[in-house]
């Protein structure tokens, strides 16, 4: 996160939900920025994604967590980097005045 904190303004403010239960899992991570619920033990590894709230991909097999990782550097990139969203809701809105 350090770096990120320079690299991305804003990021520190990020919230990321690693969630481990598939019964509340979905509903929680639907509040973070991005979010994925786990299955529990003995259960089949499918792993539901959201982003800002909406389920974008289902995530199954033994990759799992690299997959995971490359969506939130995705969004981070995407939503921190130069001209993403987040990163213009930081910037000082300025006022010109003209005076007559």
């Amino acid at each position: 996160m350090p770096i990120w904190r320079l690299q991305y303004p804003g990021v520190a403010d990020m919230t990321v939900a690693v969630m481990g239960c598939v019964v509340n899992g979905p509903g929680e991570s639907k509040l973070a920025d991005v979010g994925i619920s786990l299955p529990g033990t003995g259960e089949i590894p499918v792993c539901p994604v959201y982003v800002d709230g909406e389920k974008t991909v289902t995530l199954k097999g033994d990759q799992i967590s690299e997959s995971f990782q490359a969506i939130v550097l995705d969004y981070v990139q995407t939503r921190y980097g130069e001209g993403g969203a987040k990163r213009q809701e930081l910037r000082p809105k300025v006022i010109a005045l003209k005076v007559i």
